[in-house]
């Protein structure tokens, strides 16, 4: 029975005696050494092992010497074709009644297909983590991707707001220019004459100066929303710039006929922000209340605090007619306009986009034919 648990046994199976000759070996062990059983029998034991730096024969001898049991050493086997075979050696001392050592048994356990496991499994772990770096360096790239074209988005916008700002400031200017030209006219004409340099110098002096004053503050604004540069925060009055969106929208005649009311707080508003990427928000939302509305009608630009006072909330009213429930998401996807060949499609996107970037939100309520509110909120 013990004779057909051995040759069942997966592991080669080896027994020693004290001079370190095989006595008895099994089938597996002949399998793995590429032998014959009988061809076994007889053979030094020190001549099918190889330590490979282990000290196995040392360990062997020591311990077992000592009656103790030998547990997963690693060697090799050597196979009758010279290939050094990677085996797991456990060992057991066979002694006698007096408790002389008599014998060895060896079992060698072949660890190729676990150390093949081992190393396939190492090399997925490289796979995957190459894998990883790369999906990681695709994502970097296309976060700089985004970011970039979020940036486009925005100068384009801006550049277009400012496009539809250029005729009313240059109608502006153009009425600004035949102040000057009329003052040089009059000091043409008293240089002439002999007349008082000094009395009309001095009567034409405040229009020049209110005139310097629009074309620097034409000049600055629009240059504001043109220019692209980093966004740069910082505290500022809400309501001051508010106010002057408002104004720069009335000298360039976007105003037209329409009443435009500010409910502003009296204390001042703080919020840090760019105030260029703020002054494009009410640019777009003031110039859509007031194209959506037909003839008379009115905007109202309502600052206040919100519940919690960490942020503040802004609204945009109209009264024009309103939008239809079906347009209503539509109106934030990019290039989307109800405007045609006059519209870019882009002003409520990047409003949107501008707002998000502080952590707020844009919404809208409308009702037909009573009008449109858009509502956002900054930080404090």
């Amino acid at each position: 029975m013990i004779d057909f648990v051995i040759e069942a046994m997966v592991d080669a199976l080896f027994v020693i005696d004290p001079d370190g000759c095989v006595t008895m070996a099994n089938s597996a062990a002949a399998h793995i050494i590429g032998c014959s059983v009988e061809q076994l029998r007889g053979k030094q034991i020190a001549s099918l092992f190889i330590d490979g730096g282990s000290g196995l024969r040392t360990v062997v001898r020591k311990r077992i010497g000592d009656g103790d049991i030998l547990r997963r050493e690693e060697s090799f086997l050597v196979a009758s074709d010279g290939k050094k075979i990677p085996v797991s050696v456990t060992g057991s001392p066979v002694l006698d009644e007096k408790g002389d050592l008599k014998g060895i048994v060896l079992v060698a356990r072949d660890v190729r297909e676990v150390r093949q496991l081992l190393a396939d499994n190492e090399a997925e772990i490289a796979r995957r983590r190459k894998a990883e770096a790369e999906l990681l360096a695709v994502n970097a790239s296309i976060e700089e991707q985004l970011a970039q074209s979020r940036q486009m988005l925005l100068l384009a916008e801006r550049r277009a707001t400012l496009g539809t700002l250029a005729g009313g400031v240059g109608h502006e200017l153009r009425n600004i220019a035949q102040i000057q030209v009329a003052a040089v006219d009059e000091l043409a004409h008293v240089l002439k004459t002999n007349g008082d340099l000094a009395a009309i110098t001095r009567q034409l002096l405040p229009d020049l100066e209110r005139v310097g004053e629009h074309i620097t503050q034409h000049g600055h604004r629009l240059i504001q929303l043109a220019r692209p540069g980093p966004d740069h925060v910082a505290p500022i009055d809400l309501n001051a710039v508010v106010r002057d969106v408002v104004a720069m929208l009335r000298l360039a005649g976007k105003l037209g006929r329409v009443d435009c009311k500010l409910l502003l707080p009296p204390e001042q508003v703080t919020v840090t922000v760019n105030r260029t990427r703020i002054e494009q928000i009410l640019v777009n939302l003031v110039t859509n209340a007031v194209d959506a509305i037909s003839g008379a009608g009115g905007v109202t630009v309502e600052v206040e605090p919100s519940a919690d006072g960490s942020r503040v909330v802004c609204s945009v009213r109209d009264t024009g007619s309103g939008i239809p429930s079906d347009k209503l998401e539509k109106i934030f996807e990019a290039f989307y306009t109800t405007k045609g060949e006059n519209g870019t499609g882009l002003g409520l996107s990047v409003v949107r986009e501008i707002v998000a970037s502080y952590g707020g939100m844009l919404t809208v309520q409308s009702e037909l034919s009573r009008g449109t509110t858009f509502t956002f909120d900054l930080p404090r």
